[in-house]
């Protein structure tokens, strides 16, 4: 039986991989939509992303309205703000919320209708163009083909699927993660952890994903407790990020089990 295997059509991962990757972007429009939230637009890499956007004739529109988890409402405004502002791609920076806003606004963007219409459908479709840059390590959104949205009438959070979400370029920069206090780097790290755990146990779990998961075990294990400790040492974070990376790519192939099962309800 012939297994598959999908992530990201391009990664950079490793300090200073903002700055380097930027001039791939000049290839997805003239115009980037930035989504992101109010914290992260004041942090040093969300600088470092817009200097080397206008470095490279990059125009760009910032919205920075997403608030926690996202929701239905900021996926609306999301939209329209993009539609009225001319971009043609998107930039997703921040933990996973913003990564997933972005998602949804390119789906809407895109396919029209309203979020909840792609409840427990496949999406499919051709989107604007996609880059993920993670602040955080945990989610490991910037290379997977889901988004979580919360439906705010009927207040459940939809896990939403498609290849097409997949990011077209996912950035993996561990010094956007030094600002992260102690709790989001234990609390990231262990969603990262629980993503190893998860696509290794499952029934989908194959050889490739087998390898990421018990290598972003590890990784997590030994680096954890030093970046906990000691926020700025940047070998633990660029350690801790390449793990959320790896546990990413395999709950991307392999699924995941009963816990993030029982997390949305």
């Amino acid at each position: 039986m012939s297994r598959s295997f999908f992530t990201a059509s391009k990664i950079f991962y490793g300090t200073g991989a903002i700055g380097e990757s930027v001039a791939e972007m000049k290839a997805f429009g003239k115009k980037a939509f930035i989504v992101t939230g109010k914290t992260v637009s004041t942090l040093s890499c969300f600088e470092d992303l817009i200097h080397s956007l206008s470095n490279h004739g990059i125009d760009y529109e910032v919205f920075d309205q997403i608030t926690g988890e996202p929701d239905d409402r900021m996926i609306n405004q999301g939209v329209r703000c993009y539609q009225q502002s001319e971009c043609d791609f998107l930039i997703g920076i921040g933990g996973g919320s913003p990564i997933d806003a972005m998602k949804a606004i390119a789906v809407l963007c895109s396919c029209g209708g309203n979020i909840s219409d792609y409840m427990g459908k496949e999406i499919s479709g051709e989107l604007p163009k996609m880059a993920a840059i993670p602040t955080t390590a945990g989610t490991g959104s910037e290379v997977t083909q889901f988004t979580v949205i919360t439906d705010s009438a009927k207040n459940i959070k939809m896990l939403l699927k498609g290849a097409c979400l997949l990011p077209d370029l996912a950035i993996v920069d561990s010094a956007a993660s030094l600002s992260a206090p102690k709790k989001i780097t234990a609390s990231t790290a262990l969603d990262a952890l629980t993503h190893a755990v998860e696509s290794y146990t499952s029934r989908k779990a194959q050889p490739l994903t087998d390898a990421l998961s018990v290598s972003a075990v590890n990784r997590i294990f030994r680096y954890l407790p030093i970046a906990y400790d000691d926020g700025t040492n940047e070998q633990a974070r660029s350690e801790l990020a390449v793990a959320a990376l790896e546990a990413g790519m395999s709950i991307n192939n392999a699924s995941v089990t009963i816990v993030h099962g029982m997390s949305r309800p």
